[in-house]
Protein backbone atom coordinates (compact mmCIF):
# COMPACT_ATOMS: atom_id res chain seq x y z
CA UNK A 1 0.00 0.00 0.00
CA UNK A 2 1.10 3.61 -0.77
CA UNK A 3 2.12 6.21 1.99
CA UNK A 4 -0.79 7.66 3.23
CA UNK A 5 -0.78 12.06 3.32
CA UNK A 6 -3.17 12.54 6.52
CA UNK A 7 -4.18 9.60 8.58
CA UNK A 8 -6.73 9.57 11.45
CA UNK A 9 -8.06 7.16 13.68
CA UNK A 10 -11.65 7.53 14.12
CA UNK A 11 -14.96 6.45 15.29
CA UNK A 12 -18.10 6.88 13.41
CA UNK A 13 -21.62 7.69 15.25
CA UNK A 14 -24.52 6.00 14.14
CA UNK A 15 -27.18 7.17 11.63
CA UNK A 16 -29.77 8.42 14.70
CA UNK A 17 -26.62 10.36 16.28
CA UNK A 18 -25.50 11.96 12.90
CA UNK A 19 -29.03 12.75 12.75
CA UNK A 20 -29.57 14.72 15.93
CA UNK A 21 -26.27 16.34 15.11
CA UNK A 22 -27.50 17.35 11.94
CA UNK A 23 -30.25 19.31 12.95
CA UNK A 24 -28.29 21.13 15.35
CA UNK A 25 -26.32 22.61 12.07
CA UNK A 26 -28.85 22.50 9.51
CA UNK A 27 -29.56 26.20 9.13
CA UNK A 28 -26.47 27.19 10.94
CA UNK A 29 -24.75 30.43 9.27
CA UNK A 30 -22.45 32.28 11.03
CA UNK A 31 -19.77 34.54 10.02
CA UNK A 32 -16.51 33.05 10.15
CA UNK A 33 -18.15 29.59 10.84
CA UNK A 34 -17.20 27.11 8.12
CA UNK A 35 -19.26 24.02 8.97
CA UNK A 36 -18.13 20.43 8.47
CA UNK A 37 -20.50 17.86 6.84
CA UNK A 38 -22.24 15.15 7.66
CA UNK A 39 -19.34 12.54 5.89
CA UNK A 40 -16.91 14.44 7.45
CA UNK A 41 -18.01 13.82 11.46
CA UNK A 42 -16.38 11.41 13.09
CA UNK A 43 -15.31 11.11 16.95
CA UNK A 44 -11.21 11.34 16.66
CA UNK A 45 -9.28 8.68 18.31
CA UNK A 46 -5.69 9.51 17.18
CA UNK A 47 -4.29 11.78 14.40
CA UNK A 48 -1.35 9.86 12.34
CA UNK A 49 -0.40 12.59 9.86
CA UNK A 50 1.63 10.89 7.26
CA UNK A 51 2.42 7.34 7.19
CA UNK A 52 5.15 5.85 5.33
CA UNK A 53 3.90 2.11 6.07
CA UNK A 54 0.52 1.96 6.18
CA UNK A 55 1.07 -1.79 6.30
CA UNK A 56 2.72 -1.79 9.37
CA UNK A 57 0.59 0.72 11.05
CA UNK A 58 -2.50 -1.12 10.03
CA UNK A 59 -0.64 -5.05 11.26
CA UNK A 60 0.52 -2.86 14.57
CA UNK A 61 -3.60 -1.56 15.26
CA UNK A 62 -5.57 -4.72 13.82
CA UNK A 63 -4.49 -7.51 17.34
CA UNK A 64 -4.30 -4.83 19.83
CA UNK A 65 -7.71 -3.00 19.21
CA UNK A 66 -8.94 -6.46 18.71
CA UNK A 67 -8.70 -7.28 22.45
CA UNK A 68 -10.33 -3.22 23.72
CA UNK A 69 -13.75 -3.68 25.50
CA UNK A 70 -16.42 -2.04 22.78
CA UNK A 71 -17.66 1.01 24.84
CA UNK A 72 -20.37 2.58 25.27
CA UNK A 73 -20.37 6.34 24.16
CA UNK A 74 -23.14 9.39 23.87
CA UNK A 75 -22.07 12.41 21.96
CA UNK A 76 -22.76 15.48 24.53
CA UNK A 77 -21.63 18.85 25.32
CA UNK A 78 -19.25 21.40 22.96
CA UNK A 79 -16.60 22.79 23.43
CA UNK A 80 -13.51 24.55 21.68
CA UNK A 81 -10.26 24.08 20.73
CA UNK A 82 -7.63 25.71 22.24
CA UNK A 83 -10.32 26.05 24.29
CA UNK A 84 -14.15 28.26 24.04
CA UNK A 85 -12.43 31.69 25.16
CA UNK A 86 -10.86 31.86 21.84
CA UNK A 87 -11.37 28.77 19.80
CA UNK A 88 -10.32 28.00 16.31
CA UNK A 89 -12.41 24.69 16.18
CA UNK A 90 -16.05 24.52 17.35
CA UNK A 91 -16.71 20.09 18.47
CA UNK A 92 -19.22 18.04 20.26
CA UNK A 93 -17.82 16.13 23.35
CA UNK A 94 -18.85 12.59 25.05
CA UNK A 95 -20.60 12.37 27.87
CA UNK A 96 -17.60 10.15 29.67
CA UNK A 97 -14.47 10.66 27.78
CA UNK A 98 -13.00 7.42 29.95
CA UNK A 99 -14.07 5.15 27.73
CA UNK A 100 -12.53 6.03 24.72
CA UNK A 101 -9.66 7.18 26.69
CA UNK A 102 -9.25 3.03 27.11
CA UNK A 103 -9.33 2.92 23.37
CA UNK A 104 -7.27 6.12 22.95
CA UNK A 105 -4.35 4.14 25.19
CA UNK A 106 -4.59 0.72 23.60
CA UNK A 107 -3.84 2.60 20.23
CA UNK A 108 -1.04 4.53 21.57
CA UNK A 109 0.56 1.85 23.01
CA UNK A 110 0.47 -0.32 19.67
CA UNK A 111 1.03 2.45 17.35
CA UNK A 112 2.57 5.88 19.20
CA UNK A 113 5.54 5.20 17.24
CA UNK A 114 3.74 5.97 14.12
CA UNK A 115 2.76 9.30 15.94
CA UNK A 116 4.97 11.82 15.27
CA UNK A 117 5.56 14.56 18.76
CA UNK A 118 3.50 17.28 17.90
CA UNK A 119 0.41 15.16 17.58
CA UNK A 120 0.75 13.41 20.98
CA UNK A 121 -1.58 15.97 22.78
CA UNK A 122 -4.04 15.48 25.52
CA UNK A 123 -6.69 13.01 24.32
CA UNK A 124 -9.99 14.79 24.08
CA UNK A 125 -12.32 12.78 22.06
CA UNK A 126 -14.47 15.37 19.61
CA UNK A 127 -16.50 15.49 16.80
CA UNK A 128 -15.63 18.44 14.92
CA UNK A 129 -18.73 20.88 14.18
CA UNK A 130 -16.85 23.99 12.54
CA UNK A 131 -13.61 25.13 12.08
CA UNK A 132 -13.37 29.37 12.52
CA UNK A 133 -11.33 31.43 10.11
CA UNK A 134 -9.89 33.64 13.24
CA UNK A 135 -10.18 32.80 16.80
CA UNK A 136 -13.76 33.77 18.61
CA UNK A 137 -15.39 33.38 22.09
CA UNK A 138 -18.01 30.51 22.22
CA UNK A 139 -18.58 30.44 25.82
CA UNK A 140 -22.03 30.61 25.05
CA UNK A 141 -22.57 28.17 22.57
CA UNK A 142 -20.30 25.68 24.81
CA UNK A 143 -22.88 26.53 27.80
CA UNK A 144 -26.07 26.28 25.95
CA UNK A 145 -24.96 22.55 24.40
CA UNK A 146 -23.71 21.68 27.87
CA UNK A 147 -26.02 18.98 29.22
CA UNK A 148 -27.70 18.80 25.34
CA UNK A 149 -27.00 15.43 23.99
CA UNK A 150 -27.47 13.91 20.25
CA UNK A 151 -29.51 10.81 19.87
CA UNK A 152 -29.02 7.59 21.92
CA UNK A 153 -26.16 6.51 23.52
CA UNK A 154 -24.13 3.52 20.87
CA UNK A 155 -22.26 0.99 21.57
CA UNK A 156 -18.54 1.75 19.38
CA UNK A 157 -17.77 -1.52 17.61
CA UNK A 158 -15.54 -0.81 15.35
CA UNK A 159 -12.42 2.13 14.64
CA UNK A 160 -11.83 3.36 10.96
CA UNK A 161 -8.33 4.28 10.09
CA UNK A 162 -9.43 7.10 7.28
CA UNK A 163 -7.24 9.32 5.20
CA UNK A 164 -8.22 12.92 4.38
CA UNK A 165 -7.17 14.49 1.05
CA UNK A 166 -7.72 18.53 1.59
CA UNK A 167 -9.79 19.43 -1.55
CA UNK A 168 -11.10 23.23 -2.42
CA UNK A 169 -14.63 22.54 -0.92
CA UNK A 170 -13.58 20.77 2.14
CA UNK A 171 -11.74 17.43 3.04
CA UNK A 172 -12.79 14.09 2.01
CA UNK A 173 -11.90 11.09 3.59
CA UNK A 174 -10.93 7.40 2.56
CA UNK A 175 -11.50 4.47 4.36
CA UNK A 176 -8.24 2.38 4.56
CA UNK A 177 -9.43 0.07 7.23
CA UNK A 178 -11.68 -1.13 9.73
CA UNK A 179 -10.29 -2.47 12.80
CA UNK A 180 -13.38 -4.29 15.07
CA UNK A 181 -13.17 -3.90 18.58
CA UNK A 182 -13.36 -7.04 21.61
Amino acid sequence: MTALRRAFLAVVPPPETLDAIEELVAGANRRGFTWTRRDQWHITIQFFGKVADPDALIGALAGAVAAVRQPRVHVRGAGGFPSARRASVYWLGVDDPEPLGLVHDAVMAAAGSFVRPRDVVTFVPHLTLARLSSPKRLNEEVEVLADVTFGSSFTVGELVLLESETRRGGAVYRKIARFPLG
